[in-house]
C-alpha cells in the first residue's frame, strides 16, 4: 500500500511538470511579454520608491520610469542599427579580404598536403552550402524574435507600467494566500524576495553595461573597426551565461582575422575577451550579483538549455534571472531550502560522517 502511494505521488508530480513546461510551451506568446515586463518593473521599482517619496503619485512615478527606459531603448537601438549600416557598407570589401584569405588557405594546403584545388573548391563549396543554410535559418529566426519582440514592445511597456502602478495589489494578493498559514512572516518573505529580484536583476543590468563600456573601449584601444558595434553585442550577449559571452567574443576575432592581415590582432583580441571574462566570473559578477544570488553552474546550464528548448532565445534570456528569483523564495521558506541549496553554490560545511559500519557503498558526493 505504501509502495503504491509513493508511486502515486511521484505519477502526480511527473504530471505537474509536464503540464507547467507544456503550459509554458504552448503560453509562449503570451508569458514572454509578462516575463520582460516583470523582469522591467523589479528592475525599475527602487527607482518608482524613491520618487514617490519625493511626492509624486504612483502612476506619475511609473509613467517617468517607463518613458526613461523607452527612450534608453530607442537609443540603444539606433545606435546599434546605425552600426549594423555601416557594417554593411563594409561587406563588399570583406567579401575581398575572405576571397584572399581562401586563396592563401587553399595554396598552403595545396603544397604541404598535395590536395588539388578542384577537391578543395568541391569541399569549400558543400561547407559552403551547409553553413548557408544554417545561418539563413538562424538570421530568419533572429529576424522573426526581433519583429516579434518589436510588435510587442507596446506590450511589454503597458505589463511594465500596469505591473509598476498595481505593485501592492500583486503583493497583497500573495499574502491574502497565506495569511491564514504564515501571519507576517509571509509579509517579510515577500518583502525579502522583492528586494533581493530587485537588486539582482538591477545588478545583472550594470554587469552589461559595465562590459559594454570596457568592450568598447579595449576594442578601440586594439584597433579594431566598428568597435562599438561589437563592444554592445558582446555586453548585451553576455546576458545569456556562457554561450552568449563565447559567442560575443568569437565575432570580433572572426572580424579581425579577415581585416587584419596581421595575426598579432585576432590574438589580442582573444586575449583580451579572455582577461575580460576573467574578471566578469571572478570580480564583477560575484561582487555585483553574486552576494544577492548564487547560482551554480549546473544549474544555470541546465535552466539555459531548457529556456532554449521551450521559449527559444528569450527562454535563454528570461529564464536564468527568473531562477535566481526562484532561489529567492526556496531559500526563505523553510520546507523548500533544499530546493535553494541545490540550485546554489554557497560553501556550506560538510555533514557529519555516517558511521562506517552502516555507510552505504556507492555513496553519491
Amino acid at each position: 500500500m505504501e509502495q503504491r502511494s509513493s508511486l502515486q505521488r511521484f505519477n502526480q508530480v511527473l504530471l505537474g511538470f509536464l503540464l507547467f513546461f507544456g503550459l509554458l510551451y504552448l503560453g509562449r506568446s503570451f508569458l514572454i511579454p509578462v516575463a520582460i515586463g516583470g523582469l522591467f518593473a523589479m528592475l525599475l521599482v527602487p527607482i518608482c520608491q524613491r520618487l514617490e517619496k519625493w511626492k509624486l503619485s504612483r502612476a506619475a512615478a511609473a509613467l517617468i520610469c517607463v518613458f526613461a527606459v523607452v527612450i534608453i531603448l530607442l537609443g540603444l537601438i539606433s545606435v546599434l542599427i546605425t552600426q549594423i549600416f555601416a557594417l554593411a557598407n563594409d561587406l563588399p570589401e570583406l567579401g575581398k579580404m575572405l576571397t584572399a584569405k581562401l586563396d592563401q588557405a587553399r595554396t598552403f594546403a595545396s603544397d604541404k598536403f598535395n590536395l588539388s584545388r578542384e577537391k578543395q573548391n568541391e569541399y569549400v563549396q558543400n561547407q559552403l552550402e551547409g553553413a548557408t543554410q544554417m545561418a539563413g535559418s538562424y538570421i530568419r529566426s533572429i529576424l522573426l524574435s526581433t519583429s516579434s519582440f518589436l510588435l510587442n514592445f507596446v506590450v511589454v511597456i503597458t505589463y511594465t507600467l500596469l505591473f509598476l502602478i498595481y505593485r501592492r495589489r500583486l503583493r497583497n494578493f500573495i499574502l491574502k494566500l497565506v495569511r491564514d498559514r504564515e501571519g507576517s512572516y509571509a509579509q517579510s518573505i515577500v518583502n525579502k524576495i522583492t528586494g533581493v529580484a530587485s537588486s539582482y536583476i538591477s545588478g545583472v543590468f550594470l554587469v552589461v553595461v559595465i562590459l559594454a563600456t570596457v568592450n568598447t573601449l579595449g576594442l578601440l584601444v586594439i584597433g579594431i573597426e566598428h568597435a562599438l558595434f561589437f563592444g554592445l553585442l558582446a555586453g548585451l550577449l553576455n546576458i545569456i551565461p556562457y554561450i552568449g559571452s563565447l559567442a560575443g567574443s568569437l565575432i570580433p576575432v572572426i572580424f579581425a582575422l579577415l581585416t587584419k592581415e596581421s595575426l598579432w590582432y585576432p590574438v589580442g583580441v582573444a586575449i583580451f575577451f579572455l582577461v575580460v571574462q576573467q574578471i566578469e566570473s571572478y570580480i564583477l559578477t560575484p561582487n555585483i550579483t553574486g552576494s544577492k544570488i548564487k547560482l551554480s553552474a549546473m544549474a544555470t546550464l541546465m535552466v539555459l538549455l531548457l529556456g532554449s528548448m521551450i521559449w527559444g532565445v528569450a527562454g535563454m534570456i528570461l529564464f536564468v534571472p527568473y531562477l535566481g528569483i526562484l532561489k529567492v523564495v526556496f531559500d526563505n521558506i523553510e520546507k523548500l531550502q533544499p530546493y535553494g541549496y541545490i540550485l546554489g553554490n554557497e560553501e556550506e560545511a560538510e555533514p557529519k560522517q555516517i558511521p562506517a559500519k552502516i555507510a552505504p557503498e556507492g555513496d553519491f558526493d
